[in-house]
């Protein structure tokens, strides 16, 4: 079995394209497609240093607005994600504002971040090996505990073929 990976952050057409599947951050609207979560990835805010020295280190969810908050747009309807937070025990979703902003490779953003750029949510496993050598730190970990799924997707089993359910199969019964 060959696996060829495509890395891009827009939606793909399976049927125009040639797709056998796709790992997404979020779960499709397209109801022609199965969806199975594979994980719920862990979010953190952090920043560089160098940018907590220079504007401070924020205290409070309030506080972001007085902060460059590193933006990414979804690359399907070109919207701003909202960051999630937990306060009081129940999750509320924080508009940011800043004036960077990454679409289509969310690393971009983290870059940023590590350049000194400004705040950034984005998943800890991407930033686990910047927070243990001190290139970014963790903010408001108080508010943490939110995540966002990954989710497979693939047309009707109907349609796939005998390598693709195997590699489902596989990936299912290893990740989930």
């Amino acid at each position: 079995m060959t696996i060829d990976i495509h890395v891009s952050n827009r939606n793909i057409d399976f049927a125009d394209e040639g797709y056998d599947l796709a790992i997404r951050g979020r779960a499709p609207a397209d109801s022609n497609l199965i969806a199975r979560k594979l994980e719920d990835a862990e979010l953190v805010l952090v920043a560089a240093p160098a940018y907590l020295k220079r504007a401070g280190t924020p205290a409070s969810l309030a506080d972001l607005s007085r902060h460059e908050c590193l933006q990414f747009d979804l690359p399907s309807t070109g919207k701003r994600i909202p960051w999630p937070f937990m306060q009081d025990g129940e999750q509320v979703d924080v508009v940011t504002e800043g004036g960077l902003c990454c679409s289509e490779d969310v690393l971009g953003i983290v870059t940023l971040a590590r350049s000194g750029a400004g705040v950034v949510q984005t998943y800890r496993f991407i930033v686990e090996q910047d927070l243990a050598s001190g290139a970014l730190v963790e903010l408001l970990p108080q508010h943490g505990g939110t995540s966002r799924p990954f989710i497979l997707l693939y047309p009707h089993a109907r349609h796939l073929s005998l390598r693709v359910r195997t590699f489902v199969k596989f990936l299912l019964s290893n990740l989930t």
